[in-house]
């Protein structure tokens, strides 16, 4: 069965305040990992000290485009994620200039093979968070089509956001039924309804959460992770109920 974590960007501004004390917060709400989206100046040592106290998995952590194309701050990247014991580096979004053409296409999946590659010769594993941005047509082709089959499998996978693909006009089921074996994590946030779009809670919108998991475990993705932008509540709240209805749906899927 799948693990439930959060990427810790839904709780951002808890977290600059109080990263560590954050960090303690998620866990008493019963994530079992966080995915990062920076360390607010936090070493290795003391985050890793975090980890351990709370018993958290580190899953992940996003390092942006123009970071993975400098070798030093990717070297840097890998370094720090060994040290907190975390197996896998992101690139959360395609900056603008890897994006409107078949061209730039190509060379986003050719410098993604390359990063893949250095992290998987340092022990780690490489994804690209899918954010919707990638769907555009080029001659026939989407730039996520693109991305699909210009990439090494072995060096570069996949993490689906279900609401950002839902956004883009995909059906998120059906993208994880077709492109699954690649997807070894899964960002869950729910779309309130289907005109203004505004993202909320897991389980409270229309996105059919239920289904995805179905499919997830025919894969046997290894983790849920919950994110969430835009709040009509609380953040430290939103992520209680997110958590309680996403580990509800996964015990009742079969």
């Amino acid at each position: 069965m799948a693990k439930i974590g959060l990427q810790l960007y839904t709780v951002r501004d808890e977290a600059e305040k109080d990263f560590f004390g954050t960090i303690k917060k998620v866990a008493e709400v019963g994530y079992e990992g966080v995915e990062f989206a920076g360390y607010f100046g936090a070493s290795s040592r003391e985050l890793k000290k975090v980890l351990n106290e709370t018993g958290l998995e580190a899953i992940g952590t996003t390092i942006p485009m123009h970071d993975l194309v400098d070798d030093k701050k990717l070297e840097e990247s890998i370094t720090y994620s060994k040290e907190i014991d975390c197996p896998i580096i992101i690139c959360p979004i395609l900056p603008q200039e890897y994006r409107g053409s078949e061209t730039v296409c190509n060379k986003a999946a050719e410098i993604f093979n390359s990063v893949g590659e250095k992290c998987n010769n340092s022990g780690l594993k490489f994804l690209y968070h899918i954010h919707g941005v990638e769907f555009e047509t080029f001659n026939g082709k989407t730039g996520m089509e693109i991305l699909m089959e210009k990439t090494d499998p072995e060096k570069v996978r996949f993490e689906l956001d279900v609401y950002w693909v839902e956004y883009a006009g995909v059906d998120s089921v059906q993208y994880l039924k077709k492109y699954g074996k690649r997807c070894p994590l899964i960002h869950f946030k729910d779309m309130k309804n289907r005109v203004d779009k505004h993202d909320t809670e897991v389980g409270e919108g229309v996105i059919d959460i239920p289904a995805l998991i179905n499919q997830a475990k025919k894969f046997n993705v290894g983790w849920y992770i919950v994110e969430q932008e835009e709040f009509n509540v609380p953040p430290m709240e939103s992520i209680v109920i997110s958590y309680k209805n996403l580990e509800k749906y996964s015990e009742r899927t079969s």
